[in-house]
């Protein structure tokens, strides 16, 4: 007869370790023993420090409040995504830029009519395809991008105001949707500190060894102080590394280089941009790749990513130090070899693989920690028993990879639409094939097939697409048939309603570094 899972041994520390060891424990209670072992010596990777607003999901559920972990961790607010030269600038332009907001969830649709003519899909139509029937008809009044016109957000980025009222305050609050940039080693320490104060077991050392029973689980991992560490679920938090779910069970690991050319980074800690605490990360196009820039409380996080079949590390670092000139931190860069693409199956056995050593796209984007998150609201609806029902693993697995997938092609298409052509680089990435599932998806968004959110399993729906597809210069054939049957009135009202809460907010909200620094004095008097 089966029994419950009681014991859980999580290899691996860093930020998907101690995520996985507070969110089991915060399900699972005293009922699942769990302990994290992870070595005093592999340094972390440290990425990972911008977000998408899934995190404050994660992080209600965890009973972490903002007041309390963002003055511990050096953390910021992150309202949107600036991209800067992934085409060429337009005639009389000196740059192209546009913003990725991030929107409200569920979306409030269009309301052409007085009653849904569907339960679920039938409460309007996406605000993007009104936006769109207008472009093409010539309208001028609209912003250039759907971005700009669909979200306050980019006037307020651009203003460097916090997404929300001073702490304390009675202000308005416009509830906009937003993540955070942290410290990630700071992070890792919090998530440590939450999840051993809630009895998860913590383990300093190297594993030695990792022994199979049998059948091919694992039976145990032994650390290089003898300890052996049993369990009836392993959770692979090694990294990029893969100890467990690749070095042990020898999974295959399926690489999208051929799609996705970016598999190197150099990381460096540098000073705030001359224009303040922005409130959004920066992700600028460079002749090898691009430069991110995520701003925390008391500095920045900078990285180049490009190719290591078109460059070296020493030249990524040079014309990454030359972008922040004196701003870069006199420190040793942290050069990163990153390995993208995914695991066949992430749950093989009694194992499953969490964040890096399950799979990774890219930083583009910010969705490691998202995919992270993912996986462990997969892992507790799929949670096993002692039988280990492979119909649960391989659900998980499968529903993992088109996540995954997803995703990939969300990334790929910031890449496969660029016109640069002025390095090798680019006209590597425009030479590049990409993946059948984008190509058919490109084909339906220049067609505008509707596909309602919610329906498909997607991170970033409509309007981040149409965000993405309008800052690219896409070239958009038609707007829904069905929308240019619609009557308009009810459109135009939503963006005029934007255009006021643009108006309001920039002259209500605070700066983003004051809401920071009271927040922190906040923190000091608790």
């Amino acid at each position: 007869m089966a029994r419950p899972v009681e014991k859980v041994v999580i290899v691996g520390g860093g930020t998907a370790g101690w995520l996985s060891a507070a969110y089991l424990n915060r399900a699972f209670g005293e009922k699942v023993d769990i302990t994290l072992v992870e070595s005093d010596r592999i340094g972390r990777i440290g990425v990972g420090e911008a977000t998408v607003p899934t995190l404050r999901t994660t992080f209600a559920f965890l009973g972490m409040k903002e007041e309390e972990w963002m003055p511990r961790c050096n953390a910021a607010f992150k309202s949107a995504v600036r991209l800067n030269d992934w085409r060429k600038p337009h005639p009389g332009k000196e740059s192209h830029t546009y913003f990725h907001p991030f929107f409200t969830v569920p979306e409030p649709p269009v309301p052409n009519y007085e009653k849904p003519f569907h339960k679920r899909f039938g409460r309007g139509v996406s605000l993007a395809h009104f936006w769109l029937k207008q472009k093409l008809s010539g309208d001028t009044r609209l912003r250039e991008t759907f971005g700009d016109a669909g979200m306050p957000l980019q006037g307020l980025c651009e203003l460097n105001k916090a997404p929300r009222p001073m702490p304390g305050s009675d202000g308005p609050n416009p509830g906009f949707r937003y993540a955070y940039h942290f410290d990630a080693a700071l992070m890792a320490g919090y998530l440590k500190e939450l999840a051993t104060g809630r009895g998860v077991h913590h383990v300093i050392a190297d594993v030695e060894s990792v022994a199979l029973d049998p059948r091919g689980h694992i039976e145990k991992v032994v650390t290089e102080t003898g300890a052996e560490l049993t369990a009836d679920l392993f959770l692979d938090c090694s990294g990029f590394r893969g100890l467990l779910i690749n070095q042990t069970l020898n999974e295959p690991f399926i690489s999208e280089k051929d799609v996705l050319l970016c598999d190197s980074a150099i990381a460096l800690s540098s000073d705030h941009h001359p224009d303040g605490l922005r409130p959004y990360t920066s992700a600028t196009a460079r002749n090898e790749g691009w430069i991110w820039e995520i701003p925390l409380f008391n500095r920045e996080g900078s990285g180049y990513v490009y190719s290591g079949q078109l460059t070296t590390p020493d030249k990524a670092e040079k014309e990454l130090r030359d972008f922040l000139g004196t701003r870069a931190h006199d420190v040793e860069g942290n050069h990163i070899k990153m390995r993208v693409g995914h695991n066949r199956r992430s749950w093989v056995n009694n194992c499953v693989a969490v964040g890096l050593s399950s799979c990774f796209v890219e930083p583009l984007e910010s969705t490691t920690i998202a995919l992270i998150e993912y996986q462990l609201a997969l892992l507790v609806l799929h949670f096993p028993d002692s039988d280990l029902d492979e119909r649960r693993a391989k659900r998980y697995n499968e529903t993992m990879v088109s996540a995954f997938e997803d995703v990939r092609d969300f990334i790929v298409m910031h890449y496969c639409l660029t016109d640069r052509d002025d390095t090798e680089f680019w006209r590597a990435v425009r030479e590049a094939p990409i993946p059948d599932s984008l190509a058919e998806k490109l084909t339906e968004y220049a067609e505008s097939v509707i596909i309602p959110d919610g329906s498909q399993l997607r991170l970033f729906e409509t309007r981040s697409l149409w965000a993405i597809l309008s800052g690219m210069d896409f070239d958009f054939k038609k707007a829904p048939p069905s929308v240019e049957l619609m009557n308009d009135a009810a459109a135009w009202e939503m963006f005029e309603q934007i255009d006021k809460e643009r108006e309001i907010y920039s002259a209500s909200l605070p700066n983003h570094m004051d809401y920071l620094k009271a927040l922190h004095a906040l923190g000091a008097k608790g």
